[in-house]
């Protein structure tokens, strides 16, 4: 690479480095994030393969994108919202193309900051004598546990073939901090993914009605932040897709 090449990116790092001021709900404070550039554009959307895999690393890269360019450790996956709003809108605009009309992504930030933060990080269900500990994982959190089902989709495709069934049941495992049955306690981080699974297909169908409801809180708030005159934002690659605005 010559001289001059190397002074030009240096100069485009500096750029880069603009920050970007994002609110969050969670913290009920405004953080400073580095905008996106075009190379992390371009991974959000070559994720996009098809199948489970395309789903787990769109998933991964945006969670990596996020932390990298907040260089903040411990957000919660609830915190993914508003980094997402605001990186979009410094670097494509507030207008978003709907399936009939434009919409403001202002409106979505005006959400962020309105709609009360009323979400719990933690809570114990009980079974009988089967305790399940259930928490909101943090980004780094879910990009370990999207990595290692990465890796065991690979390996093992006749094991994780099911797409719907096995991406619904991540999005409850992700969830799981650990299980209890008497003086038994299964740390979930601990063991492997496929044995995870193993875990979950074998509770009591009783439970996932409280686990679901867990989930779905975080959810519910999500779905309020981002409807906009009775449409829905999706956040996808397109979202993040430069053809796509007009």
């Amino acid at each position: 690479m010559s001289n001059n090449v190397s002074d030009f990116i240096s100069k485009l790092d500096k750029l880069n480095k603009e920050k970007v001021e994002v609110f969050i709900p969670s913290r009920d404070t405004i953080v400073k994030v580095k905008p996106l550039n075009l190379k992390q554009q371009k991974d959000i959307i070559s994720s996009t393969l098809g199948g489970i895999k395309g789903v787990l690393d769109y998933a991964q890269t945006l969670n990596t994108i996020i932390l990298d360019n907040s260089g903040i450790t411990n957000l919660k996956i609830y915190d993914k919202l508003p980094f997402c709003i605001n990186m979009r809108i410094e670097a494509l605009g507030s207008q978003f193309n709907g399936d009939e009309d434009s919409i403001d992504l202002q409106l979505v930030l005006n959400n962020i900051a309105e709609i009360p933060f009323e979400l719990e990080d933690k809570k114990t269900i009980q079974h009988e004598n089967l305790e399940i500990g259930l928490k909101v994982p943090a980004l780094d959190e879910e990009n370990a546990l999207l990595s290692k089902c990465g890796e065991e989709i690979n390996t093992e495709d006749h094991q994780l073939k099911d797409d719907i069934g096995t991406l619904y049941l991540l999005e409850m495992i992700k969830y799981i901090e650990s299980l209890k049955i008497d003086d038994s306690t299964i740390n979930m981080s601990e063991i492997r993914i496929s044995d995870r699974i193993k875990l979950i297909e074998n509770l009591p169908l009783a439970v996932y009605t409280d686990i679901s409801k867990f989930t779905q809180e975080i959810n519910n708030y999500e779905l309020k932040i981002l409807t906009v005159n009775n449409f829905t934002v999706p956040i996808n690659p397109l979202f993040f897709d430069s053809l796509d605005v007009e």
